[in-house]
């Protein structure tokens, strides 16, 4: 009658199992302390778990620079190209081409070989580093240079090419306005300024010739008579060339400085002329004289050098 009910031997087992759950509680709490009781390994794990993660950021990072910088070689590869050529169609060589140009036959006799004028233009290229160059080029400087070491050259001028390396040096030769032969037989060439251009090694044809007797020293490069002379030889062999009278040769004799004789063609006698006074009018007198004498020839002279008179002998 007092015995135990089923349901309460149910009730009771389930407390001794409460019971020995709670007897397994310090296990528990002995398994978490082992855990947090060497806090050296686990910071040595959470470093090497940092380290791994940046080894492998390096890895990712060395992984996406690679193909950026081969996507862009065929750019930089261009760009050196661009460099490279731009710098060759610049660039300026040390080896001129001369070109002469006009009229050159009456400067072929005394004109220099070409290879003078390229190793004078060589010389001068090589004076400065920006000679190198299309765009620092000293083109003016060059060209004058060159015209005060050839008096035989009427103008000098330089062309830079566009594509081509090569400069182009182009010459022109003056036109003598005379040719004068000095007492030792040698004959030079005279511009309008009277000076001398080059020693010729024969006579350009056309070209008025005065046979030099008084002395004088003629050097290339240096004036050897006065402008004046020069100018008033050229009047009296036009004025004489027109009234068909050919003047072979003019004379500067020696002990006279002011005067000029002039020989005609075939004729025995001289002209002589004063180097001061005005060279139409005494043309005129002196082919007047000639025409009015007609077959009359004198012997020696027909002087002109005072004005209004003529004399002849």
């Amino acid at each position: 009658m007092f015995g135990r009910s089923t349901k309460n031997t149910k009730n009771d087992q389930t407390s001794d199992r409460r019971q020995v759950q709670r007897g397994n509680t310090p296990q528990a709490f002995s398994y978490y302390a082992s855990r947090v009781s060497d806090p050296t390994a686990a910071r040595t794990a959470v470093r090497q778990t940092i380290e791994n993660n940046k080894d492998s950021d390096k890895k990712s990072k060395k992984a996406r620079v690679l193909p950026t910088v081969l996507s862009r070689l065929p750019f930089w590869i261009l760009l050196l190209v661009v460099v490279v050529c731009t710098i060759k169609i610049l660039s300026l060589s040390n080896d001129p081409k001369v070109i002469v140009v006009g009229d050159n036959s009456s400067g072929s006799n005394y004109l220099q070989s070409d290879a003078v004028y390229v190793v004078a233009a060589q010389k001068l290229l090589a004076t400065s580093i920006t000679n190198k160059s299309k765009l620092t080029v000293n083109t003016n400087g060059i060209t004058q240079s060159l015209k005060r070491e050839f008096p035989e050259l009427a103008d000098v001028s330089m062309s830079i090419p566009l594509v081509s390396n090569r400069p182009v040096v182009y010459i022109q030769p003056a036109v003598p306005s005379l040719v004068l032969q000095s007492t030792k037989d040698s004959n030079f060439a005279i511009n309008d300024t009277g000076f001398v251009l080059s020693q010729l090694s024969s006579l350009p044809s056309g070209v008025p010739l005065v046979i030099d007797q008084s002395g004088l020293s003629p050097s290339p490069g240096r004036q050897l008579i006065p402008s004046g002379t020069v100018s008033f030889v050229k009047t009296v062999a036009y004025q004489f060339g027109a009234a068909h009278l050919t003047i072979s040769s003019f004379v500067l004799p020696a002990g006279s400085p002011y005067e000029l004789d002039a020989h005609l063609t075939g004729k025995p006698y001289a002209i002589r002329f004063n180097l001061e006074n005005d060279a139409l009018t005494q043309s005129g007198a002196a082919i007047a004289t000639v025409q009015q004498l007609g077959g009359k020839v004198p012997s020696d002279y027909i002087d002109v050098r005072v004005p209004g008179r003529v004399y002849y002998k």
